[in-house]
């Protein structure tokens, strides 16, 4: 799942360099998930048109309703048959509860692009930077139509759920999610824009980002934790941070596989431990 970026110019205020990914048509999304371009997104600003082009051709979302679509089905409580991804004009992501409809600006990915390039040395680091912190507002957002709450009181409910998802979903899903959340964090701290901006309310906090580090860590400990060796400290109190994290993956591993139990196929693989 880990995207592959190659050399192209954007200018967005800066030069940075754009995204020649593998390209998946939007209308690969299968069975009855739906990928729609927004019908008003038609008089985009001229700095987001190279973005829209890059949005639309990531793989992304392409990854993400695929993988909705391997491993979920409706259920009376939850109907998720119907779930939209539009990208379209704007600013601030979104989730429509009750539209089953989540909302990509691409005015989103160009401000993302343009905090990445005051944290990155190179434009081509920015713009996956970029990317990543793109994707994990989509998990997040799908965690809060999970929840059918899209009030920031779901906040940790959403950030459970993505994460079980991304880290379980997919073979470097745990590389990936570590990416995409210190991507969101670093740039979330810039808080340069309106006081309703999405950073704002979805800023990252260093606890949370603890939490989500702990999950990653404890679901392949041997395998992810050349993540975590800058952490300091003695090797007892590594040995038992890694048993402390391996106790709450299993613990949000439960409770995820049984909120989700009536919307999960029966032969998915996150069903299993």
């Amino acid at each position: 799942m880990r995207r592959m970026i190659f050399a192209r110019a954007i200018l967005i205020g800066v030069i940075v360099a754009a995204a020649g990914h593998s390209k998946t048509a939007i209308a690969d999304a299968g069975a009855s998930w739906r990928l729609a371009e927004d019908s008003l997104a038609t008089d985009i600003r001229a700095e987001e048109k190279h973005t829209k082009e890059v949005l639309a051709s990531s793989n992304i979302v392409s990854d993400f309703t695929g993988l909705i679509n391997k491993h979920f089905k409706s259920s009376p409580d939850r109907k998720l048959e119907d779930i939209k991804v539009i990208l379209g004009s704007g600013r601030n992501p979104y989730v429509n509860i009750d539209a089953n409809e989540i909302f990509l600006p691409y005015g989103y990915l160009t401000y993302a692009i343009k905090s990445h390039a005051e944290l990155e040395e190179s434009g081509e680091a920015a713009l996956s930077r970029a990317l990543d912190t793109v994707e994990y507002s989509l998990y997040h957002l799908f965690g809060h139509l999970v929840a059918k709450d899209n009030s920031s009181d779901s906040d940790d409910t959403a950030e459970a759920v993505a994460s079980w998802l991304m880290i379980k979903g997919f073979t470097n899903g745990g590389e990936q999610w570590f990416a995409d959340a210190d991507a969101f964090g670093r740039a979330s701290q810039l808080m340069d824009g309106p006081p309703e901006d999405y950073w704002h309310e979805h800023s990252l906090y260093k606890l949370r980002q603890q939490t989500i580090n702990c999950w990653i860590l404890g679901s392949a400990p041997e395998r992810y934790g050349n993540l975590f060796k800058s952490v300091r400290g003695t090797a007892l109190e590594l040995q038992q941070r890694t048993k402390r994290c391996i106790d709450e993956w299993n613990t949000l591993d439960l409770q995820l596989k049984s909120m989700l139990q009536d919307n999960l196929k029966t032969d998915s693989i996150l069903l299993t431990k």
